[in-house]
């Protein structure tokens, strides 16, 4: 373990393209699960849920045998402070989702039934994400690039950047390449707040509820079906302030912290 390590500090890009492409495989897997296991949603699929439900435990595990499951944020809930900052930009970010996919700000959507194999799905998804590019990923390059204001910047730069590149894949599934660029485009936004409220909550569920409440009020505004064109473009750019909130919540933490080797003590 301590030769992985020592790897991942001296190779942090190769690390990132090693849990990019292990994400890929289990995405890969997922999918022929589910056309195993199809059920009647065609989104929500049982086989996709379960073999996801196995892939979590399985990488916690990992994580436990580095050493990486508490400073990476798995045991602890995250001080009342950081719930309470995620409320606006939570807010913020469904209240323009609903206006992107619907054209009105109306919420009267967030209402309507949505099918438990799809609630679970979503649930499972957003978090498995979590686990891989705030938990994996985002740690690693920390422990690579230190917790410096610079090493950061440079560590959520590239976490937001291979996840919203994992978002790319969508266009494998018939999802017009346009639609799929923007998407990626409101993924990497999301991944800079994502990584500011993990980083200053020391906790990686903060950053977990707002991506699974986000994607669940994206699907209900938009009933499972493909938005247009037009409708991703403007919900990746209204996704902007968010990030630049998530930038400024990085710098103002990153200037709190005077030892270099803080993040490896518990983010």
């Amino acid at each position: 373990m301590n030769y992985f390590k020592g790897f991942v500090r001296k190779h942090p890009i190769v690390f990132s393209f090693g849990v990019f492409i292990g994400f890929i495989l289990i995405v890969i897997l997922s999918a022929i699960f589910g056309n195993l296991w199809s059920g009647n949603e065609a989104y929500g699929q049982p086989g996709g849920i379960a073999s996801r439900l196995i892939f979590i435990p399985i990488l916690l595990l990992w994580l436990a045998f580095l050493g990486w499951l508490e400073p990476a944020g798995f045991t602890r809930i995250g001080g009342w402070s950081v719930w309470l900052l995620l409320l606006v930009p939570l807010v913020y970010s469904i209240l323009a989702s609903a206006y992107s996919l619907t054209g009105s700000l109306h919420l009267g959507f967030l209402g309507a039934d949505m099918p438990t194999s799809v609630i679970v799905f979503i649930m499972i998804s957003a978090f498995l994400e979590e686990v891989v590019f705030r938990g994996i990923l985002l740690y690693g390059l920390i422990q690579a690039w230190g917790s410096t204001n610079l090493g950061w910047s440079k560590s959520v730069l590239v976490s937001s950047i291979f996840f919203c590149s994992i978002h790319l894949l969508d266009v494998l599934g018939g999802r017009p390449p346009l639609n799929t660029l923007l998407q990626s485009v409101e993924a990497f936004f999301l991944g800079i707040i994502l990584a500011a409220l993990v980083l200053n909550g020391r906790s990686v569920y903060p950053a977990a509820f707002f991506h699974i409440a986000l994607n669940m009020a994206a699907y209900l505004s938009s009933q499972g079906l493909e938005p247009a064109t037009s409708t991703w473009l403007l919900f990746s750019t209204s996704m902007l302030p968010v990030a630049f909130l998530g930038i400024y919540l990085l710098r103002k933490r990153s200037e709190q912290s005077d030892v270099p080797n803080e993040i490896m003590e518990g983010i």
